[in-house]
């Protein structure tokens, strides 16, 4: 892997994570808002969010060839994952109050348009990568056709 996808690809999952984070952050300003307790069971499984991301963080570091792949599969599963869980309902009831969609509980524009940013970094972080791991085939060989 060069040094301009290797680049890209962190860039990509620190901004995702990041995504993540700050959708964590607006949790916590809903929560104190509603006088709601997250319990540590629910910060632990909300931790779990995190996984792919860091995961895809570290195989683009050290540089892995399927780094591209693990950066697009985690930002794209976390993105469908959060939208599912805030506009419909989660496929397990483990997020206490956040088991109903936002539009039940009356979400705000700021959850709102922090859920619209997550999404949206997701679909540019898989973009990114897809151009890492084209970037990546080309420069190799592997890209080539030949006539």
């Amino acid at each position: 892997m060069d040094a301009l996808s290797r680049k890209v690809l962190i860039i990509a999952n620190v901004a995702m994570i990041a995504a993540i984070t700050l959708h964590d952050l607006d949790h916590i300003r809903q929560a104190r808002g509603w006088c709601y307790t997250i319990t540590a069971l629910l910060w632990v499984i909300n931790g779990l969010v995190y996984i792919p991301g860091i995961f895809a963080l570290v195989a683009s570091v050290k540089r892995a060839r399927w780094a591209p792949f693990a950066t697009a599969f985690g930002a794209l599963l976390i993105s469908t994952l959060f939208a599912k869980v805030h506009l419909w309902k989660p496929f397990f009831q483990v997020w206490g109050v956040w088991n109903r969609s936002f539009l039940d509980l009356g979400a705000d524009a700021l959850s709102w348009g922090i859920l619209t940013l997550l999404v949206t970094v997701a679909a540019f972080v898989a973009m990114a990568a897809a151009w890492a791991d084209g970037r990546i085939h080309t420069l190799s060989g592997a890209g080539r056709v030949s006539t």
